[in-house]
């Protein structure tokens, strides 16, 4: 039936394909990668792309995000071709590459920037905080998990873990680990 599928949206998977090609993001591909093989490399690109995008609504979701900086034409006719998922919303910022998304349900992301590798899970919200104007900034290779809250004009250092239901509205140094509400930050043993 999964084959049968992806044979049926052969053509439109082709013309999302096309589309994301002709952009010359790389971090749609980045993304791609993580999403299909954990950041592993592969030869199947055009394959991989169309499995990806007919089965998971939240890479839809991550591509028409990067579409619609500069190619809101590709960025539309990608919604036509693909519904994504209405529960899920990326605002307007700086993502680095190989951005992942488990899920989604519920997840909100409106940062400052994001560095490369960032995988959320369901629920997430990053975003400002009533006290300050500004969004967070988060680092390259952060990991936050189901319902965690990440709001105000914070920076989130590199190889960070923000485990389910933390609230963080504080600054986190690099290779550490925050549990808690409110938020208690571990140094991770390297």
């Amino acid at each position: 039936m999964k084959k049968l599928l992806l044979i049926l949206s052969l053509p439109r998977t082709l013309i999302a394909y096309i589309l994301a090609r002709r952009t010359k993001i790389d971090e749609i591909f980045q993304d791609l990668n993580r999403f299909a093989y954990g950041g592993k490399k592969h030869d199947k690109e055009y394959l991989t792309f169309s499995e990806v995008i007919v089965f998971d609504k939240c890479f839809r979701n991550v591509l028409e995000f990067r579409l619609k900086k500069g190619h809101m034409l590709s960025a539309v006719i990608l919604r036509v071709l693909f519904p994504v998922k209405k529960d899920m919303e990326i605002g307007r910022c700086d993502v680095g590459g190989g951005f992942v998304c488990f899920h989604g349900h519920g997840t909100v992301i409106s940062a400052n920037r994001i560095g490369e590798n960032l995988s959320v899970w369901q629920g997430v919200t990053i975003g400002r905080n009533p006290k300050s104007p500004k969004a967070p900034t988060i680092g390259n290779n952060v990991s936050i998990y189901t319902n965690a809250v990440v709001a105000g004009d914070i920076t989130i250092g590199n190889n960070v873990q923000i485990s389910a239901g933390t609230v963080v509205m504080q600054d986190v140094p690099d290779n550490s680990l925050v549990i808690g509400n409110p938020c208690i930050i571990k140094k991770k043993q390297m």
